[in-house]
């Protein structure tokens, strides 16, 4: 309608697009438009109706046309030293050639065919070089408005060089806007399935890694420039899929300074990756807190943006269950519920995963059998529509089915808790390998099936297969190792003194060697729990003592640093008192086999 109208704007239109691009652009939203489509609607249609009057009889400084020029001129987030040399290839494209501004279909008006061609794509104004790659990441809307101001710019004629000019200088401005939009809705690189084996999985990574370095190093202004700073983000997303955490947590170290420059949306996603690698790394409270202050963040509420709050809701829920807090975690897992249908329609198949296993744990811990079973149900529901939805999305497939065979475990279903946690094992296998923490995990969940079955023996091997990718982890950290290695213990414990399998069992000593290097350089190793945490390790040396004779060695020189780190950061309490007595009784039955050992050598 503003592109067609031959009056000027009213006085009242002018001052309401105005206000409206003189607003804050930084919004922490990102589902609101870069820059007031109204303002810029209104901009566009002012420079129509002037070009077609000429400068003589309207130029911009002047009138309501001009105020909303120099508003969205002047409210318009300037471009970063990066955006800058892009915005100018503007100015030094050849014409494009405006829509039949010669045709005479009456003055200040534009043709409505061009108008009605350039609505549904067709005859739409050429776009320099590169520009394609907003077409794919900007809303539809977001880049016809794109096209309209280049072309309202071009009917300007000569003037449309000069950089100086106010809608010239606005057309710049909003295009590095567009431009910043995309760099931080960009997340291609993180929405690819990572499904394809170990190996090619991290030659995928490194292949992502080169086009970023490529694109800093000829983008110019490093994380100064938004689409720069916008593929990080999106790296960080690649390698938190992949569980690189380290590398997760350094680029986004890096990058914060930058992020906290823009704020906004950008603080927002910041915030989210962050949070979202502290609950990778095991770092609940932290992650919990980081949640609590994004929920506070934004000004908008969840009937504003139903999309973000689904997604805040759920991992708020998923912080809280990790704590053990059921009963808060229900409370957000039910906004979330109500965020994901109002924007969806209704539940899908990830919905009905987070809603079943919260309701048959919540059941299983009161004793509630039916609503138990209630529970369950919708898992194996949300199973059947994920199989539907996404059949090729097999990690996902994987999860949801280990969380089906956990409902059977807990009832000692074993029968079908086995059936449904191979399937995961074999799924986790094929698509990650056996370093990822999510086969890992899984390996460990396979265990714990036959250790409820009194099968110890045969669950060595996949305890053997938990310890190998914890140790080396990028999130290691004691709770979790010392949880694995005191599983390891009882199970060898377990094991029958006359059962060969602990004997041909794979040896422990390459994944503990691993741990204990990669706790040090954490600087982790000095501490009751580490001292723990030893004495935890040098049980399984004894137990492999019985086919390894270098174990006792090493059995002891490990009892020997746990009894040091225990007396050191002894604290009176019966749990520390108590681990100290066991470190050295250990200590010294060891030491006198080692003085047996060196006893009958000599003789």
């Amino acid at each position: 309608a503003n592109l067609r109208c031959a009056r000027p704007p009213s006085a009242a239109m002018a001052s309401a697009a105005a206000a409206a691009a003189a607003a804050p652009f930084r919004r922490p939203v990102m589902w609101r438009p870069a820059l007031p489509r109204s303002a810029v609607r209104a901009c566009v249609g002012a420079a129509w109706r002037c070009s077609a009057r000429g400068p003589a009889v309207c130029p911009f400084a002047l009138g309501p046309c001009g105020s909303v020029a120099r508003a969205c001129a002047s409210s318009a987030p300037g471009p970063s030293p990066s955006t800058s040399s892009s915005s100018s290839s503007w100015s030094s494209m050849p014409p494009l050639g405006h829509p039949r501004a010669s045709d005479n279909v009456g003055v200040g008006a534009v043709d409505e065919d061009w108008a009605l061609d350039l609505a549904h794509g067709e005859g739409a104004v050429a776009l320099p070089a590169g520009f394609e790659a907003l077409r794919q990441s900007l809303p539809q809307e977001d880049f016809e408005i794109l096209q309209t101001l280049q072309s309202a710019v071009e009917s300007l004629g000569v003037e449309a060089s000069d950089p100086a000019h106010p809608l010239v200088e606005a057309r710049d401005k909003i295009l590095g806007a567009y431009r910043d939009k995309a760099a931080l809705l960009k997340r291609d690189w993180t929405d690819e399935m990572f499904q394809e084996g170990e190996g090619d999985n991290d030659d995928r990574v490194r292949e992502i890694e080169t086009m970023l370095a490529t694109g800093l190093s000829s983008a110019g202004g490093g994380l100064d420039n938004g689409v720069n700073l916008g593929g990080a983000l999106d790296l960080v997303g690649v390698y938190m899929k992949n569980y690189k955490l380290d590398k997760a947590e350094a680029v986004l170290s890096r990058c914060g300074p930058y992020i906290s420059g823009r704020g906004g949306v950008w603080m927002v996603k910041w915030l989210n990756h962050i949070s979202t690698v502290r609950m990778k790394q095991g770092r609940h409270l932290e992650a919990l807190e980081m949640l609590y202050d994004l929920e506070l963040y934004s000004p908008y509420n969840a009937e504003e943006a139903p999309e973000f709050f689904e997604t805040l809701y759920r991992n708020l829920a998923w912080a809280l269950k990790a704590l053990g807090r059921i009963d808060e975690a229900l409370v957000y897992f039910e906004r979330m519920a109500k965020s994901s249908t109002a924007h969806k329609g209704r539940l899908d198949w990830f919905d009905f995963w987070d809603i079943g296993k919260l309701a048959a744990a919540h059941a299983y811990r009161d004793g509630a059998m039916p609503q138990f079973y209630r529970g369950r149900a919708i898992v194996e529901e949300a199973l059947r529509m994920q199989i539907e939805a996404e059949p090729e999305d097999l990690v996902m497939r994987a999860k949801v089915l280990d969380s089906l065979a956990e409902c059977y475990l807990v009832v000692k279903d074993y029968a079908d808790a086995a059936k449904h946690y191979d399937e995961a094992y074999r799924l986790m296998l094929q698509t990650v390998g056996r370093n990822s923490p999510l086969f890992g995990k899984q390996a460990r969940h396979s265990a714990n099936l036959l250790i409820a079955q009194e099968k110890h023996a045969q669950a060595l091997p996949f305890l053997a297969e938990s310890l190998a990718v914890e140790a080396s982890r990028d999130a290691v950290n004691l709770h979790d190792a010392m949880e694995v290695v005191d599983l390891l213990v009882n199970t060898q414990q377990r094991c029958p003194l006359d059962d060969d399998a602990p004997r041909g069992a794979p040896s422990n000593h390459g994944p503990l060697k691993i741990m204990q290097k990669n706790l040090h350089a954490r600087g982790m190793n000095d501490s009751r729990e580490y001292g723990v945490l030893c004495h935890k390790m040098s049980l399984v040396y004894l137990h492999e003592a019985r086919s390894d004779q270098k174990a006792l060695t090493r059995a002891r020189r490990l009892a020997k640093e746990s009894l040091r780190l225990l007396r050191q950061h002894a604290g009176g309490d019966e749990d520390s008192s108590g681990w100290l007595r066991m470190a050295e009784i250990q200590y010294k039955m060891l030491a006198s086999r080692g003085l047996d050992a060196a006893t009958s050598g000599g003789r």
